[in-house]
């Protein structure tokens, strides 16, 4: 058994398991989609009613860029395929973080004989280094994916099956190829390396990739990022009025816009919104301050009247509603029915996020229409009505489509409301929670990569069809069922030998259950799991559909193309928050 089991079993408690991580934000702040800012000084003096007289004229927000964090860390549980090998600076970072944990400082530390030092030199242990990108906007608690990777020069074979011993991650910005600037702690990061499942483990590319690998949503904010607007031209008035204006649209026990300075303005992002935060900024930048801006009615309908225009921009005309507040429901929902399919999305957007139910039906149509082009983002919207009920109804019916992507799309929005309807059930000690999608459509699993641990079985009653036999590259595990037998066998392999067999049924849920699901952690405890790692769970679930065994489509959460090609372009100001 591995030395995480048998040592430190409370590490193993369930990590928060994400459904939005930041890949799940409508409008993303990062570096690499950070909205273009005007030059200080300027002014929009556009007419339209919608950016006339904003916050978003007067001011601009820092703050918008992706933070980069970075640690030292410790992965355990790798049997033989962890190091005794420690560079001096790494050793020096990580002794310092484990001496301050409660497992080695606390009561407990006397419970075993394991000091910091002798775990960082024991082979089943694996010192790494931790990135991960903190999104704009993040508030403490948020979650993010981070990347692990074994140190260079370490005799660390494999992370596979490993877990990530709580670490600190710092900011961190490289200002040449061998010079960085490291600031204070902002995040944290624990949890089960994931590995490659599908990878040719005999090739070379393949042993280097087995020494890196992500933890789906494991990093964790600890401190609110920094966000503040700062005025083109500096102007006390103006910063209280800018103040005044957000605090009354968005009321919180403490101040969500505090005028700092004639120039900076330091915003929180209200516990509400913060899910969300990207939108909430959008928000802001919408509100109105002045003029006819200060009269609601008024405003609401010149942006009405102004939205049916063919050259309109929709999306800010909808954010300005939604910066008015629920005294512009009058003017949006008169144009629920509009003969224009555009101007009815936009319309329901805005009143859907108001909280109007009736908004519901409007983009309930649009998520429908395989011609609209808004057919994504209302399912994303209905997903993110959690104060209304009836909107998880559409998306219901949707993850029963013939086009596969809507299907996903809206498993995904039903996953961001944690809609009932999911049979959603939390596998193992944290090891990755099981969705069970009633739909109608063509069987499919589909396994999520980024941002949590998830495995969705869309369809009802799936099962496996013996005979079936699957055996894993490194002996791990086996299953077996011959034609006629009543349950399959299932056999688990440690480095220390193997287990008792099991038997699990043919009904694919239940015996993706029993994989995840925790062994006996004595000999008179009674196996009621296999204790299988959640990479190793998607492998074999992805070769029993191949051959046949389970007759489902297998579909692995496809990379954003952020994810494929790296950050378009960085946009924005620099900023800092190295201080």
């Amino acid at each position: 058994m591995k030395l995480i089991r048998r040592v430190f079993p409370a590490v193993l408690l369930p990590v928060a398991l994400a459904s939005g991580c930041g890949e799940g934000w409508s409008w993303d702040l990062g570096a690499e989609g950070a909205p273009p800012e005007p030059v200080a000084g300027s002014e929009d003096r556009s007419s339209s009613a919608a950016v006339s007289e904003t916050v978003g004229q007067y001011a601009w927000i820092e703050g918008l860029r992706k933070m980069n964090v970075r640690g030292y860390g410790l992965v355990l549980g790798l049997g033989e395929a962890g190091s005794t090998t420690c560079p001096r600076q790494a050793r020096s970072r990580i002794l310092d973080q484990l001496q301050k944990r409660p497992e080695f400082s606390g009561p407990g530390a006397r419970t075993h004989e394991w000091t910091p030092g002798r775990l960082i030199d024991h082979p089943d242990t694996a010192v790494v280094t931790i990135e991960g990108e903190i999104p704009a906007g993040a508030v403490a608690g948020s979650r993010f994916d981070v990347q692990v990777a074994a140190l260079s020069g370490t005799e660390t074979t494999s992370l596979r099956g490993g877990f990530l011993f709580p670490a600190d991650l710092l900011i961190h910005r490289m200002l040449s190829p061998s010079a960085a600037l490291t600031g204070r702690p902002l995040a944290e990061a624990k949890g089960p390396v994931f590995l490659n499942p599908f990878s040719d483990r005999g090739s070379a590319a393949t042993r280097s990739a087995e020494r890196v690998g992500r933890i789906l949503g494991g990093g964790r904010v600890t401190t609110d990022r920094r966000l503040r607007l700062v005025l083109f031209g500096p102007s006390y008035s103006k910063a209280q009025a800018i103040a005044s204006a957000i605090n009354s649209r968005f009321p919180a026990d403490r101040k969500v816009a505090d005028p700092i300075s004639p120039s900076y303005i330091k915003l929180t992002v209200p516990q509400e919104h913060a899910r969300d935060p990207a939108h909430f900024l959008k928000v802001v930048q919408h509100l109105g301050i002045g003029g006819q801006a200060s009269l609601p009615g008024v405003r609401a309908r010149a942006l009405a009247e102004e939205i049916v225009r063919a050259d309109a921009d929709r999306e800010a005309i909808a954010l300005a509603w939604e910066g008015i507040g629920r005294t512009a429901l009058p003017s949006i929902s008169s144009l629920y029915a509009h003969e224009d399919g555009g101007v009815r999305f936009f319309a329901a957007l805005a009143g859907l996020r108001l909280g109007d139910s009736l908004a519901v039906e409007v983009l309930a149509e649009r998520a429908a229409d395989e011609q609209s082009e808004h057919r994504f983002a209302a399912i994303r919207a209905l997903g993110q009505a959690y104060e209304i009920p009836r909107a998880a109804v559409p998306l219901r019916a949707l993850v029963s489509d013939d086009d596969l992507p809507v299907r996903i799309a809206a498993y995904d929005a039903l996953t961001e409301r944690v809609d009932p309807d999911l049979g959603t059930r939390l596998i193992g000690r944290g090891n990755f929670a099981m969705d069970l999608v009633p739909s109608d459509a063509e069987p499919m699993i589909h396994v999520k990569r980024s941002g949590s641990r998830r495995i969705a079985i869309f369809g009802r009653d799936l099962r496996c069809e013996p005979p079936l036999f699957y055996h894993h590259p490194s002996g791990a595990l086996t299953l077996n069922a011959a034609a006629g037998d009543s349950a399959i066998t299932v056999l688990r392999t440690w480095p220390s030998g193997t287990g008792p067999p099991l038997e699990a049924s043919f009904d694919v849920a239940e015996l993706v259950e029993l994989l995840g699901s925790p062994p006996p952690r004595g000999s008179r405890d009674e196996a009621t799991g296999a204790g299988v790692e959640y990479g190793m769970v998607v492998q074999a679930l992805y070769e029993l559909c191949e051959t046949g065994a389970i007759r489902a489509r297998f579909m692995l959460e496809q990379p954003s193309v952020t994810d494929l090609f790296g950050p378009l372009r960085p946009t924005g100001r620099p900023e800092s928050e190295l201080e």
